[in-house]
């Protein structure tokens, strides 16, 4: 049977100055409530084509199932007082973190012993790849639960879920079956990905280049035998975030809060088919509506050159949806001379034309 380890941490409340993590003066008296999440873990494709000037809506594809098959799963649950005028307060009375393994299943029910009240209950959900890991977000306060450290694209552990509900729970002298809160946990995010056709026209061109510069021939026709194979998961892609991109989303308003600039991470080049191969993708924090990102990428050979670079793209989003934007991306043209040394570990200050 697994452990799972609760923290109870108490905050300061109308009555109280304070008191101890673990224990409650005797004269209080809680209450059991039974809570029950469950997780909508479904992610929709959106398919989009991007012909080198304009982003075309194809329709929607498949809907799968988006839930990771290992890891660790966090659960932040919080308690937050009712006003009479059924306004939120913004401290929360009890908190609740527990943590399980991604292969037991998001969806999770547990019993609680919280005091008696009427709550505003919110339950923040994150993912890591094992327990030693560092979180994603930073979510001390959930009016601006916040990404964290360097930005990560290109990992489905970035996924993350959110939920509400309200309860009133009144203490009973006589025993009986505990409250049950059903708490429905949905993602704040939205997914994208660049898929690249032109895998085989990337292939001839750089095969042609470095047969170039092996014979120390630049004018070497595109017939000549290349002097070895091109790999193109050699290549390195990076994904600059153009102006904003947002980082900090707030569970009262269930919107992004904050965003940063000069945001990028890198990828790998993965061969989907003797044509295609995705470049990559990300998590976005999105409104309950249509918003977009826009995103230049670069592609670089292993010494640091940049081969080709994309004009800035309009990435449209949508929550628990998948955009998956198909194009001509490796053989755009590079502008601006930008360079970047693969072993470099600093930040990159890039400018562009």
């Amino acid at each position: 049977m697994r452990k799972i380890l609760y923290l109870i941490i108490c905050m300061p409340l109308l009555l109280f100055s304070a008191c101890d993590v673990h224990e409650w003066p005797e004269t209080l008296e809680f209450v059991k409530m039974h809570l029950r999440l469950n997780y909508e873990t479904d992610m929709t494709e959106w398919e989009h084509i991007y012909d080198g000037t304009s982003v075309i809506e194809q329709g929607l594809g498949d809907t799968y199932d988006n839930h990771q098959d290992y890891g660790k799963i966090r659960y932040i649950v919080r308690t937050y007082p009712v006003s009479d005028k059924q306004r939120t307060m913004q401290d929360y009375v009890q908190e609740f973190v527990f943590t399980k393994d991604i292969a037991e299943g998001y969806d999770h029910e547990v019993t609680l012993d919280v005091l008696p009240g009427n709550y505003n209950v919110m339950v923040w959900s994150d993912l890591v790849k094992t327990s030693g890991d560092n979180h994603f977000y930073n979510a001390d306060n959930f009016a601006e639960i916040m990404l964290q450290g360097d930005h990560k694209g290109n990992t489905n552990h970035r996924d993350a879920f959110r939920g509400t509900n309200n309860i009133s729970l009144i203490a009973d002298v006589m025993e009986r079956l505990p409250d049950t809160l059903n708490v429905a946990m949905q993602r704040p995010l939205a997914k994208f990905e660049f898929v690249t056709n032109d895998v085989v026209e990337f292939i001839d061109k750089e095969s042609t280049r470095i047969a170039s510069k092996a014979n120390g021939n630049k004018s070497a026709s595109a017939d000549e035998t290349p002097t070895r194979a091109v790999n193109i998961e050699d290549y390195k892609v990076v994904f600059y975030y153009v102006g904003f991109m947002p980082h900090a989303y707030s569970m009262y308003t269930d919107k992004p809060v904050d965003s940063s600039t000069g945001v990028m991470f890198e990828s790998t080049l993965k061969k989907l088919s003797d044509s295609e191969a995705s470049m990559g993708f990300d998590y976005v924090f999105v409104n309950g509506k249509k918003s977009a990102v826009t995103v230049q990428i670069g592609i670089y050979d292993n010494e640091g050159t940049q081969l080709s670079l994309t004009e800035p793209i309009e990435v449209p989003l949508k929550r628990s949806h998948h955009t998956i934007m198909t194009g001509s991306f490796l053989m755009s043209e590079a502008s601006g001379g930008v360079t970047i040394n693969p072993d470099f570990d600093g930040d990159h200050n890039l400018i562009f034309p």
